[in-house]
């Protein structure tokens, strides 16, 4: 039987103009359709499960498509929503009032929260939660949003936030090319860090004596850290119920008594899928996952400019992933972006074939840089959790230029604090548009990170 609508007309409700001018370029003569006409009530009570299936499930059998509107409020759902498969693909959005107002959150354990599937359309205005905010912050769901064949698909002004592996996983199933992440993304709190001291390993081996690894979420593409500096971070390649495999081999042997981590989850995980992926991430924030804020595995095309990587625990960003998937990652770009904080590296790269790096702000990473530092410079080195090598990042910087990336960085710093004060800042000698254009590149050239003879590096 066909569903019926609490409401004759499904789009009675539409958001008001100032809530559509929130939106970017959807208008009030799109198809809209309010959640609330199909029972969800957004109260933070309710089991809005059903109601939120019930559109989905109509919007994406609806020939024309459409745009699904989410009134502000909080929808806590027992099971995951599901995009449904469909052979003929019809162009669907989601769209809420503000990350802040408007979130989907699990009442109840579940794998993810939402399975997206489909191409075009866009996400917006939504934070979808990995934990119950009514239930003392339980962190219910493993993924905030799992997402297969995406193609088209903009992501603006959205929030994955607290999941326990990932915020948002695009699988390597499909077709997931030419996404777009803008407007504020956020993807923040992800992810789990284990701690213990019950275990042994040498070689690619680590044995546990009372900890099931398969049992407490740690997967293929998670990390293992034990000690501090360079050699102290390893893939984690294969899982059993007992030991895992990681690369490269283990520095120094792992006894018995040394405290271990292990981190799991990313805040944006993207496996490989076709052979034509592209993503462009401008403007978004990576804080405080748990592994990387941003994993990439053996894509191409990736262009990343602006917004933040802060407080990750291992890297602000990952190219790679090891011996999981050799695919060389090439052809990526990084322009403008803030790296503050971060655990082990700011930028890991296994095998890459080649990352244009343009005007990066750079602190060091918590932990010392993953090979030879700069502390004085307040830069990273590049090194690899394959094979560190032992270069500096941007080898060929001169003793002038070195001198100016430090002194535009205490401005840069500076200016910051008076802001945060209110007191009015001043103009140094070097503006801060060119803090440091004119200190790591030069005006007209950008640099690409050669491949190493050990094959990979990190920021």
């Amino acid at each position: 039987m066909a569903f019926r609508p609490k409401h004759r007309k499904l789009f009675g409700n539409q958001p008001s103009a100032s809530d559509m001018d929130t939106r970017g370029d959807v208008s009030a003569a799109d198809a809209i359709y309010n959640v609330k006409s199909f029972g969800a009530e957004g109260d933070g009570e309710a089991d809005d499960w059903r109601a939120l299936q019930d559109a989905v499930d109509f919007i994406y059998d609806n020939p024309g498509g459409g745009a699904l509107f989410f009134p502000p409020g909080l929808y806590r759902i027992s099971q995951p929503l599901e995009v449904p498969e469909r052979d003929a693909e019809h162009t669907v959005s989601w769209l809420g009032q503000s990350p802040k107002t408007t979130v989907i959150a699990p009442s109840e354990p579940m794998p993810y929260l939402v399975r997206m599937r489909g191409g075009d359309g866009k996400i917006e205005g939504i934070k979808f939660r990995g934990t119950d905010p009514m239930n003392g912050y339980a962190q219910h769901a493993k993924v905030c949003m799992l997402a297969t064949d995406i193609r088209n698909k903009v992501f603006s002004n959205t929030a994955f936030v607290w999941g326990a592996v990932h915020g948002l996983q695009i699988t390597g199933k499909g077709n997931n090319n030419l996404c777009v992440f803008d407007r504020l993304c956020q993807f923040s709190q992800n992810g789990t860090v284990l701690k213990g001291t019950g275990a042994r390993g040498e070689a690619d081996t680590v044995v546990f004596a009372e900890f099931n690894p398969q049992m407490n979420d740690v997967h293929v593409g998670a990390y293992l850290k034990f000690g501090s500096g360079k050699g102290s971070v390893y893939h984690i390649d294969a899982v059993s119920s007992e030991s895992i495999t990681v690369s490269p081999d283990l520095e120094i042997p792992l006894q018995q008594g040394m405290e271990y981590a292990i981190h799991i989850g990313c805040g944006l995980q993207t496996d490989r899928g076709s052979d034509n992926n592209v993503y462009g991430i401008y403007d978004c924030h990576f804080v405080g996952n748990a592994g990387a804020g941003l994993m990439v595995r053996g894509l191409y095309g990736h262009h990343i400019q602006g917004g933040n990587f802060d407080s990750n625990g291992i890297a602000g960003i990952h190219i790679g992933s090891g011996m999981i998937n050799t695919t060389p990652a090439y052809s990526n770009t990084l322009t403008h972006s803030y790296f503050e904080s971060n655990g082990y590296a700011n930028v890991i790269l296994d095998y890459p074939s080649g990352l244009t790096i343009l005007e990066p702000l750079l602190a060091e990473p918590v932990d010392g840089t993953a090979g030879r530092s700069t502390r004085s410079l307040h830069c990273a080195a590049i090194t690899s959790i394959m094979t560190p090598p032992a270069s500096l990042i941007m080898g060929g910087i001169t003793a002038m230029r070195q001198k100016r990336i430090a002194a535009n960085l205490i401005q840069w710093k500076e200016r910051r604090r008076r802001r945060s004060t209110g007191q009015t800042a001043q103009r140094g000698p070097l503006s801060l548009s060119c803090r440091l254009h004119r200190s790591i590149h030069s005006r007209k050239s950008s640099r690409f990170l050669s491949k190493t003879a050990a094959g990979s590096r990190c920021i």
